[in-house]
C-alpha cells in the first residue's frame, strides 16, 4: 500500500516507505504491486504493477470507501501479502484480498506521543488496538517500538517483529569548507548547532531553545542554533519562545531541506542535538552519525537503543543537562573526535538494504506458510 510515500517527502513514514520499496523491487522472486489513491510522477511506479484505487468523491470518508471498493474489485486476485507501511488502517481492513496482512506500526507513537490528534487518528488507533489479531505480522522499527506495539496495541508478541530502519548509507562526511556553499544558501553563519525536528511537542524543540539560552550565557559560545523542520501542533509556542530568547537573532528556523542539502547541514554542524521525548527509531540520529557529526540525544524511548555508546545521552526534560552536553562537545576536542568515530561506525549498522532483507525474510516465512497450507 504505497500511498504512504506519495507527495510526502518530509515525513518519516514516507521516507521509510520509499527506501524500503526501492529495495524490495530489486527482488524478482515476488510479483510486486504498488497500490495508491492517485497517480503521481514517480519512477518507482514504472518498476512494478501499479494499481490506482477506484475513483470516487464523497463529502466524507472518501478514502475509506475507495479502499473498500479496491478490496471488492480485486477480491479474486488472491494477493499473498498486503503490507501497510503505517499504522492507519481503515475499518474492515481485514477484508483485504490477501492471504496475509503485514503492518509496519513503527512503534506506538500515535498513542503515546504528547499532543492533540484528530478524530481520524483516534479511530485508526482503536481499529488497530482491537482488531490486530487479524494482522499476521506487526513490525516495530526497534525493540523499543516492538515493545510499545505489544503494550499499547495489545498485540501478540509472537506476531510482532523488530526490524530496524536504515539511513546510514544515504549520508556521508563532507568537509566543512565544501559544505559552506550549502549552509550559506540557507543563511547559516558557521559555526552552528543543529536540530532536525518537526515543530510538534514530542520533538521537544522548546527544550533545545532553552538549552541554547543556557549555553549562550557562556560568553565564549557564539554558535548559531539552526532548527530544520516544518510547523506542527503548537508550533506557534515554539516560535514565540525563540522570539523571547535574548539570542533570538542567532536562532534560525528552516522549514524543509532536501536530502542532498541536509547531508551538508549535518556535516557542517558542530553538534547535532535531538532530545526527543518519543521515538520509535530516531532516524536523524543515524543520519548525523553517518555525516560525521557528534550527537546529543535523549536517554528515553528508542534513542538509547539506536545511539548506543556513540552519543551523549541526556535527560530531555532538563535543558541544563542538554546545554551541558553540548558545551562538553564544543570544548573537548578529544570527546568530539571519539563520538565522531563511534557514530560513523554505529551508522553502518543501520542500512535500508538490511531493512529490506529482513522484511523479505518475513515475507518469505509468510509465503512458506501459504505453500504448506495449500492456499
Amino acid at each position: 500500500m504505497s500511498y504512504a510515500m506519495d507527495n510526502r517527502a518530509a515525513k518519516g513514514t514516507a521516507l521509510y516507505t520509499r527506501k524500503l520499496v526501492e529495495r524490495l523491487l530489486d527482488d524478482d522472486r515476488f510479483e510486486w504491486c504498488l497500490v495508491h489513491f492517485e497517480r503521481v510522477d514517480d519512477p518507482l511506479y514504472r518498476r512494478a504493477r501499479e494499481i490506482v484505487m477506484p475513483k470516487l468523491r464523497l463529502p466524507a470518508a472518501t478514502r475509506f470507501v475507495r479502499t473498500m471498493l479496491f478490496f471488492w474489485k480485486y477480491r479474486h486476485e488472491g494477493f499473498d501479502i498486503i503490507h501497510w507501511f503505517q499504522p492507519r488502517l481503515y475499518p474492515f481492513f481485514w477484508l483485504a484480498p490477501a492471504c496475509h496482512i503485514v503492518v509496519t506500526a513503527h512503534g506506538a507513537g500515535d498513542i503515546t506521543a504528547p499532543g492533540a490528534f484528530p478524530l481520524s487518528r483516534r479511530i485508526f488507533n482503536f481499529i488497530l488496538k482491537h482488531f490486530n489479531h487479524t494482522v499476521d505480522a506487526l513490525i516495530g522499527v526497534s525493540e523499543f517500538g516492538r515493545e510499545e506495539i505489544i503494550e499499547y496495541y495489545r498485540a501478540d508478541p509472537e506476531r510482532t517483529y523488530a526490524i530496524y530502519n536504515g539511513g546510514g548509507e544515504d549520508f556521508h562526511p563532507i568537509l566543512k569548507s565544501e559544505a559552506g556553499r550549502i549552509t550559506s544558501k540557507y543563511g547559516i553563519v558557521q559555526p552552528f548547532i543543529l536540530d532536525v525536528s518537526r515543530l510538534v511537542p514530542h520533538k521537544n524543540v522548546d527544550a533545545v531553545i532553552r538549552a541554547y539560552d543556557i549555553l549562550r550565557t557562556d560568553p565564549s559560545r557564539r554558535e548559531q542554533l539552526v532548527i530544520v523542520g516544518g510547523p506542527g501542533y503548537r508550533h506557534e509556542e515554539t516560535y514565540a519562545l525563540a522570539r523571547r530568547s535574548p539570542y533570538a537573532s542567532s536562532i534560525l528556523f528552516i522549514e524543509y531541506v532536501p536530502q542532498e542539502d541536509l547531508n551538508a547541514l549535518y556535516a557542517a554542524a558542530e553538534v547535532f542535538v535531538f532530545p526527543s521525548l518519543n521515538e520509535g527509531f530516531g532516524l536523524p540520529v543515524v543520519e548525523a552519525f553517518a555525516s560525521g557529526t557528534p550527537v546529543v540525544t535523549s536517554n528515553v524511548a528508542a534513542l538509547p537503543e539506536i545511539a548506543g555508546s556513540a552519543a551523549l545521552l541526556v535527560d530531555p526534560y532538563k535543558p541544563d543537562h542538554i546545554a551541558g552536553a553540548i558545551g562538553r562537545i564544543l570544548s573537548d576536542q578529544s570527546l568530539r573526535a571519539s563520538l565522531v568515530e563511534k557514530g560513523r561506525a554505529r551508522a553502518k549498522q543501520f542500512t535500508w538494504k538490511k531493512t529490506a532483507e529482513e522484511t523479505l525474510a518475513l515475507y518469505h516465512s509468510l509465503a512458506e506458510s501459504i505453500r504448506w497450507s495449500g492456499r
